[in-house]
């Protein structure tokens, strides 16, 4: 095992400055497209989220099917094919534990486990599954994971402007609820819109009494109500780190100097994506029945979205292979989160205020000190 850990970063080291820095920009567009692919759907109510992922998945799918013929038609590799059932399964839970934990919450122990996993799996391997990965300064790689960590806490103190104002043109019947708390009381908002001949729109506000949460709601409760939402979170990281464990066994298994070879487990990869992701559909629908949401409206931005996650995902294969999986895999799940806060900030404007631009800025410098000492992790000086 120890061999191929050394063997492994003697390829590594025998790549030319000039393929690194194809490598380092290879990751960097990656992040890119991960930091960007939700923007297509920023304008759109997404409901349950079962729709958007199938159409992603569905661009994934062809575009794999196109890298599959570019290549040459290479034979199916099943072991790449878990890869795209883990990635499947883990999407499923995402929109669930967004909402049953709130997206700071969740997207802290989500984006923290998922980095711990992955880089774990990496750098000590998977129980002689996949051989462990050297670095040539462990004590650096070290205190940039920590770092990394300690920028996905800091993003929880960020607070997004979530609001947003849903104009429908249309003259079909809409009808959207809004449960908020107030002096311990619960107030629902219905809002109807009539469709009468004048375009009125007609607001009913009914107040129902509750009791207060703080007095009867006792921590255990709230815990069980919770735990399945957090069990589904940190399922979803769980799943999500351990997605590139399959390709590295191939990339062990067939090493090759062939930094495109990686390419050949593609199709593999997508297309298991596309039939987990049918399957969980199809249940979905058959248990929603009339209820299963399905809009024409978002299918161009989910095409969008999937385009971006299809293109920082091959992008992100193609760059393990230069830069190793122990130092991509950091790097790829932090320097996302913060070029998407970033578009928050100057393009989508949720992000506002002075404290909550503090908050964002301090994550953001402590990620980038981490994505570095990451990175500098495996370089000689």
């Amino acid at each position: 095992m120890a061999e191929v850990a050394n063997s492994s970063a003697i390829t590594n080291e025998s790549f030319s400055a000039g393929v690194l820095v194809a490598g380092y920009t290879g990751l960097i567009l990656s992040c890119a497209s991960f930091g960007t692919m939700f923007a297509p759907l920023r304008q759109n109510d997404t409901k349950d989220g079962f729709f958007v992922q199938w159409v992603q998945c569905s661009v994934v799918f062809l575009v794999g099917f196109l890298i599959n013929v570019i290549r040459g038609f290479p034979p199916f590799q099943w072991i790449a094919g878990i890869s795209g059932a883990l990635y499947a399964t883990g999407n499923v839970f995402s929109v669930p534990a967004v909402n049953g934990l709130g997206m700071g919450i969740a997207f802290l122990i989500w984006g923290s486990l998922q980095v711990i996993v992955g880089w774990s799996v990496s750098r000590f391997g998977l129980y002689g599954l996949l051989d462990p990965t050297e670095v040539k300064h462990d004590v650096l790689n070290y205190i940039g994971m920590i770092v990394t960590l300690i920028s996905g806490v800091l993003f929880i103190f960020v607070k997004q402007n979530s609001e947003k104002s849903i104009e429908n043109s249309n003259d079909e019947d809409q009808t959207s609820q809004i449960l908020h708390m107030k002096d311990g009381q619960r107030c629902e908002r219905v809002i109807v819109k009539m469709t009468t001949d004048s375009s009125t729109s007609e607001t009913i506000e009914r107040k129902k009494q509750s009791r207060p949460v703080a007095d009867n709601v006792t921590i255990g409760e709230v815990l069980r109500k919770k735990s399945r939402y957090l069990l589904m979170t940190m399922g979803l990281a769980t799943l999500h780190g351990l997605m590139m464990a399959p390709i590295e066994k191939l990339k062990q298994r067939y090493p090759s100097q062939d930094l495109f070879q990686v390419l050949d487990y593609t199709w593999s990869f997508y297309s298991t994506v596309f039939v987990f992701s049918t399957v969980y559909f199809f249940l979905y629908c058959v248990v929603r029945r009339k209820e299963a949401y399905v809009s024409s409206d978002l299918v161009l931005p989910s095409v969008g979205y999937g385009m971006l996650w299809t293109a920082g995902m091959t992008m992100w294969m193609l760059s393990s292979g230069v830069l190793l999986q122990v130092i991509a895999f950091p790097i790829v799940t932090r320097l996302p989160a913060i070029i998407s806060a970033v578009l928050d900030v100057v393009v989508f404007k949720t992000i506002t205020g002075r404290n909550n631009l503090i908050y964002l800025a301090s994550a953001v410098g402590v990620g980038l000190l981490g994505v570095i000492l990451i990175a500098l992790s495996n370089q000689s000086f």
